[in-house]
């Protein structure tokens, strides 16, 4: 157990001192003005989505769910649960990424009303985020697979996570130079950071035999019981991320660089 503490501790403050390095090279390379504001719009967007529907609602519903089919229906009912909750999980993504690629502009117009006056940073905008949104669909799946390896207390590949954006980040920041701005070499940062994040956690669950596949959809009584928490638990995560989207709203109507100005204030805080 003592192991086990030291070993999240060790990667948590990693990915600490991590994400402040990755946070002074976004202020040194981007600072704060319209590119830096786009780019921030963009990566606000899946973090939202993803305090919702994955670390935040997801994570509370899940994790007690599987650990309880896990301890009094034995290995066959988790596995057949998790498959379940993977392919409602990985369709339903699948289907806000596609909506979300199609409608960006129409989003982009309510969650960034601000830049409306400024057509050449609404583009930017659209574009940046069309780059980072596919990073939900992954960092979704990486919680479900951190969920599944906690309850088999397996807690190192979920806490180590988190520093792949950072260091995704850094690199393509470093890289700067060859992407058309260095909002895009952010925001493929981010979306690389995905990509290794999954394979990091879909690795180490299918070591532990727990890696989830396709299923047929069937609301059994575990997958019901399953909603039945997601619920309160998505209401309760809503709330925050309401108030995180009208200081989005607000700041996209304020002098260029306010929304970054909001983002280096919140990463401080």
């Amino acid at each position: 157990m003592l192991g086990r503490i030291f070993t999240v501790g060790g990667y948590t403050l990693l990915s600490r001192v991590t994400g402040f390095a990755r946070d002074i090279m976004l202020a040194a390379i981007l600072g704060a003005g319209p590119l830096a504001d786009a780019f921030f719009v963009a990566l606000r967007l899946p973090n939202h989505f993803r305090a919702i529907f994955a670390e935040g609602a997801f994570n509370a519903a899940f994790v007690p769910a599987y650990a309880h089919v896990h301890g009094e229906r034995g290995e066959a009912a988790a596995k057949l649960f998790s498959d379940r909750i993977f392919t409602l999980l990985f369709v339903s993504q699948v289907v806000l990424l596609v909506l979300a690629m199609v409608f960006m502009p129409q989003a982009m117009s309510i969650l960034a009303p601000g830049f409306t006056d400024d057509p050449a940073q609404r583009q930017l905008a659209i574009e940046l985020t069309r780059i980072t949104f596919p990073y939900l669909l992954l960092i979704t799946l990486v919680t479900l697979y951190g969920g599944m390896l906690n309850v088999m207390h397996r807690f190192a590949s979920a806490a180590a996570a988190p520093i792949f954006l950072n260091l995704s980040m850094m690199a393509t920041l470093a890289l700067a130079a060859f992407f058309p701005t260095a909002g895009h070499a952010a925001a493929w940062g981010v979306l690389i950071s995905g990509f290794l994040q999954y394979v990091l956690l879909a690795g180490d669950a299918k070591v532990h035999g727990i890696l989830p596949k396709f299923t047929s959809l069937k609301l059994d009584e575990n997958v019901r019981g399953f909603f039945r928490a997601l619920g309160p638990a998505t209401l309760g995560s809503m709330g925050t991320q309401v108030a995180l989207f009208a200081d989005t709203i607000i700041a996209t109507f304020l002098a260029a660089g306010a929304l970054s100005a909001l983002y280096y204030a919140d990463r401080l805080n």
